[in-house]
């Protein structure tokens, strides 16, 4: 796993705020490298927020908030790195990230430089801090393996003031611990795996590991990372790649990593994210044409768009924007609400029913923290409510209360209709208490089923499903697999619907043509005739029906 140290190098008693900078970047970049590897490592076979990509996206935008601190004292860097982390954190394991960057700061305040006990203990508090962070640790996952990490530290700097010596042992340590988390946590080892988050953790020791000893593989990337210098408001910079291109690729056994390696070439700001059957990419390119072309050899494209960034930078510069006027200044509202929708006909729905901020996400694509801080601060009220809708976007909506003067309230919906059925509940004539008691209220009258596919060959409980299978969720629980959408929709409604309920709504992702869901309607409405059925496009991704059932 980790490469051999080529030579004999230098002792490195001292870990100052240059190194530190590097060591981050290198874990940010090694992290990166190998983000698919722990996306695979995801117990559930599901298109959901993989644990990899949130960690990697966390780990850029903390890396980049680093950029531009110019301070001498590594407790300047890791300050930085932390804020950085909590404002990028997307998905549960990106916010635990960015908790256990928050403790290593703070034990690590006002050093000027690091020595190997220093570092330890700072370690050590970035694990009590992640396990205060979360209400209900679990061992078996990144706490456990980030808890050994700090006791092998601490033992370890008793021996040696050597870092690259210390971070040897640490690592060995992190992963045999890491080895050890399906005898821990029996939905690992039913899965044949070991935890997503902890094997993250382990590469971003690796990257600090590689920057000790001088790893020549990350000479280019740094300087590929390195800041671009302060942007001049007097005139536009000269781009130098002028449009930014994004779209989706929707294929069979889709090369997530070729197609990574021949873009990288044509552009930067590359993001190539999914699974092997949906993959959305982001490149800034001065030849979206061959992009297109190279990417459409994996199946069809969609969601195409290209801006013209060149365009729109000197547009920003020509001129000043104007103050709006007394009209058109909003007026303040008592609350605010903001939900996290993907799909147009989800977001169109949730429009209607109030919600005054969509941002964009949900799974396989979480939205950060600074994405939900954005939309409250859209909002003209002090007092906002959030919609993660999402299991894995709750924890991440929590830190926005860290990070802004508003008074927020999470409703913690982890789906589409407990969102929808939360916003129903609102009445705006009543008293704001009352309003949050509603809404908590409609999550709990409100079951869930999704249809999707699988992204990978998996085995739950006691089903063996292959990729690409059709499967079933009630609740967020595997409940059927076959090869046809609508049986698996029947066969899950069979499961959640009961003699008292009355009302069946079918959301339609954008994978199932408007015939194809009309048919599944009509099935559904013959099977369960005591119900009244109701089907809205929701044109999400990667779910082709999301189901409530109340």
């Amino acid at each position: 796993m980790r490469q051999a140290d080529p030579s004999p190098e230098k002792k490195v008693e001292k870990i100052d705020a240059p190194l530190m900078k590097k060591m981050i970047v290198a874990a940010t970049l090694w992290l990166s490298e190998n983000q698919a590897e722990v996306d695979a490592l995801n117990v559930f076979p599901v298109p959901d927020g993989d644990t990899g990509t949130n960690m990697y996206l966390t780990l850029f935008d903390a890396t980049k908030e680093v950029e531009g601190i110019e301070e001498n004292e590594v407790s300047k860097i890791l300050d930085a790195f932390a804020n950085g982390s909590l404002m990028g954190a997307r998905g549960n394991s990106g916010v635990i990230l960015s908790q256990i960057f928050r403790g290593f700061a703070n034990g690590a305040r006002n050093k000027k430089t690091l020595d190997p006990k220093e570092f330890s203990s700072a370690l050590v508090e970035a694990s009590k801090k992640a396990y205060k962070a979360v209400m209900r640790p679990v061992e078996g996952t990144i706490l456990t393996v980030v808890r050994e990490a700090a006791n092998s530290a601490q033992k370890e700097a008793e021996k040696t003031d050597d870092f690259r010596q210390l971070l040897e042992a640490i690592l060995l340590h992190a992963e045999e611990t890491l080895d050890k988390t399906p005898e821990m946590l029996k939905v690992l080892k039913d899965a044949n795996v070991v935890d997503a988050g902890g094997r993250g953790f382990c590469l971003i020791l690796e990257g600090y590991l590689r920057a000790l000893r001088g790893d020549r593989i990350l000479e280019k990337d740094l300087k590929k990372m390195a800041p671009a210098g302060e942007a001049k408001i007097a005139e536009p910079e000269k781009l130098e790649f002028a449009y930014c291109t994004e779209f989706l690729i929707k294929g069979q056994g889709i090369n997530l990593e070729k197609i990574r390696k021949y873009l990288n070439q044509h552009g930067d700001s590359l993001l190539v994210v999914g699974s092997t059957e949906v993959t959305k990419v982001h490149i800034h390119t001065n030849n979206p044409g061959k992009v297109l072309d190279y990417a459409v050899q994996y199946g069809r494209l969609s969601k195409i768009k290209i801006d013209n960034m060149q365009e729109q930078t000197e547009e920003k510069y020509s001129s000043l924007p104007k103050a709006p006027t007394e009209e058109e200044v909003p007026m303040e509202k008592d609350f605010g609400v903001v939900a996290v929708v993907a799909g147009e006909g989800l977001g169109d729905i949730f429009t209607s029913l109030g919600a005054d901020e969509l941002v964009t996400g949900g799974q396989s694509m979480n939205p950060s923290t600074q994405d939900l801080v954005a939309g409250c601060e859209k909002i003209p009220s002090d007092r906002i409510i959030i919609l993660p809708n999402n299991k894995n976007v709750v924890f991440a909506a929590e830190q926005v209360k860290e990070v802004t003067d508003k008074e927020i309230t999470v409703i913690p919906s982890t789906s589409i209709p407990e969102g929808i059925a939360a916003m129903m509940r609102i009445n705006p004539e009543e008293e704001f208490s009352s309003v949050i008691k509603e809404m908590e209220k409609g999550l709990e009258e409100i079951k869930t089923g999704e249809v999707t596919f699988a992204v990978r060959d998996s085995s739950v409980g006691g089903m063996d499903i292959k990729e690409g299978d059709v499967i079933g969720l009630f609740n967020g629980e595997l409940i059927i697999t076959n090869t046809d959408v609508g049986k698996v929709s029947l066969e899950l409604l069979k499961e959640m619907v009961s003699e008292e309920d009355f009302l069946i709504t079918i959301y339609r992702g954008e994978e199932l043509s408007e015939e194809e869901g009309e048919k599944i309607k009509e099935m559904v409405t013959e099977e369960f005739s005591d119900c009244d059925v109701e089907m809205y496009p929701g044109n999400q991704p990667l779910y082709y029906l999301i189901i409530s059932v109340e």
